[in-house]
């Protein structure tokens, strides 16, 4: 069956679907859930980059944490770059396979060789060579993991156009990515990098990174493979690029940015991910040498972490449909920020148990499941309300382009988040924190300066960011005058 261009808005081309007039399959929770599998690769990539590279490259392989970090955010910034011309790239693709599964399928292979290669340079690299090295995986890395994330964030407004389905879509795509992220920390700390009792082990040694990168390439590689091959059956039925969907790049850039709802998601959310980067790139620091934990309690936090999500998962859509997606996403940052901060503060007060008693851990633990909880709340609200903006942006231009917008919003967030390394590798430079560390033995005034920095950065942001996503202005009535006026289009 052939593609028919229809009007799409004013002047502005669209194919139709090819299915004709055949019944779609149904996106039920089966499919949802295949589908949210996908997010398992990215949360296993993430998560062991921003968790263990900085510790790995700087105190395992001997980087100075200033040229890991700022390594870290170039790579960031170059991916963020990349990304609207892959989102661009998949607005436009014309293949049997649709707009987005040609992407989807060729990352595979590629992000899961090069998670490997990335915890395992050949012996003898030192220095430039051994950065350059690691700039080379990290950015193969970012490019092909761009291939599957931005195409398969793309399908989900074709797939589901429900204000309240989307919030479900994007829990289960959330839950599944904490899944997949505490699994692959827990067996990290507790099986592949496990401390030894006689003091060897830990993520401190070069060995266990070897089985770590092993599961991890193989769980990359086999959930980009179920969420691209789950969704294939609708391809049909999704839209297809006509011959006038290409345009000017630099005029739909300026047309996205005209567009309130995006410009303060896209700001609010840059932030989000500057935050974040900071948070990952400092964590392991401060609960190895600053709290003075365990691996064994770092498992248990992130098993905590899971449970925590699980809860948002849950909350987040209840919350959406009695107070809207703002109003949630709002709550959820000021509680989560106070659920992070509380323990620095109690400590800073004087007030806090001290290292190795077990209240100091139970109070981390709960600090930790009131922020996680809070955060996917937000987290969860803040995709939705992208995925709005796709029906707001086409009712604004009469163009329809989920991967341009989502690629857009990465870009600016990646730009943020690449600051937070950066920051991470600076804040661990200026508090002169030694290579080689061990647990107990780094000097307070160290530690202190660094908490020091840290936090009231953290409190900046924090302010900023909730200020901006206020302005946000698409609430259910609107997203139900866009779908309408798309239909009547």
């Amino acid at each position: 069956m052939g593609r028919e261009a229809r009007p799409y808005g004013p002047g502005v081309m669209i194919a139709k679907t090819t299915a004709g007039a055949r019944e779609r399959p149904h996106f039920g929770w089966l499919s949802i859930g295949l589908y949210g599998a996908g997010s398992i690769s990215n949360s296993v990539k993430s998560s062991g980059l921003a968790t263990f590279l900085m510790i790995f490259y700087n105190q395992v392989m001997g980087l100075p944490a200033s040229l890991v970090g700022l390594g870290i955010g170039f790579a960031l910034v170059v991916d963020a770059f990349i990304d609207p011309a892959v989102g661009q790239l998949s607005d436009n693709t014309r293949t049997r396979w649709g707009r987005r599964h040609p992407f989807m399928y060729a990352a595979a292979a590629p992000v899961a060789i090069c998670f490997f290669l990335i915890w395992n340079p050949p012996s003898g690299l030192e220095g430039l060579r051994l950065f350059a090295y690691m700039m080379a995986c990290l950015l193969t890395i970012r490019l092909f993991d761009t291939f599957f994330e931005l195409p398969s964030s793309a399908l989900m407004p074709e797939l589901v156009e429900g204000y309240d389905r989307r919030t479900v879509v994007v829990a289960v795509r959330v839950l599944m990515s904490t899944l997949g992220s505490m699994g692959m920390t827990v067996f990290a700390y507790q099986v592949a990098m496990k401390e030894q009792p006689g003091g060897g082990g830990g993520v401190l040694a070069k060995d266990g990174y070897f089985s770590y990168s092993i599961v991890g390439a193989l769980v990359i590689a086999t959930t980009i493979l179920i969420s691209s091959i789950a969704t294939h059956r609708f391809i049909p039925w999704l839209r297809q690029a006509g011959p006038a969907a290409r345009t000017n790049h630099l005029k739909q850039i300026f047309e996205v940015l005209k567009n309130r709802a995006f410009l303060t998601i896209m700001g609010s959310g840059a932030l989000v991910y500057l935050v974040a980067g900071i948070t990952q790139g400092l964590a392991i620091y401060i609960s190895l040498f600053f709290w003075q934990l365990t691996q064994g309690q770092l498992a248990i936090l992130a098993a905590t972490t899971a449970a925590a999500s699980l809860t948002g998962v849950i909350l987040a859509p209840q919350l959406t449909r009695r107070i809207g997606k703002k109003e949630a996403a709002l709550i959820g940052y000021f509680v989560g920020a106070m659920g992070e901060l509380t323990p620095f503060i109690l400590r800073l007060l004087g007030v806090a148990p001290e290292n190795g008693d077990p209240a100091l851990f139970y109070l981390l633990a709960a600090g930790r499941f009131v922020n996680f909880v809070s955060w996917s709340v937000t987290g969860i609200c803040i995709s939705a309300m992208i995925a709005d903006v796709v029906e707001d942006n086409a009712v604004r231009t009469g163009r329809r382009s989920e991967g341009f917008l989502f690629a857009a919003d990465s870009l600016f967030k990646k730009i943020a988040s690449a600051g937070g390394p950066a920051l991470a590798g600076l804040v661990l430079s200026a508090a002169h924190f030694p290579i080689g560390a061990r647990k107990g033995e780094v000097a307070p005034e160290v530690l202190q300066t660094l908490i020091t920095l840290y936090l009231p950065m953290l409190v900046a942001i924090y302010t900023v960011s909730m200020s901006i996503m206020a302005f946000y202005n698409i609430d259910r009535h609107a997203h139900a005058a866009n779908l309408e006026a798309l239909k009547r289009a």
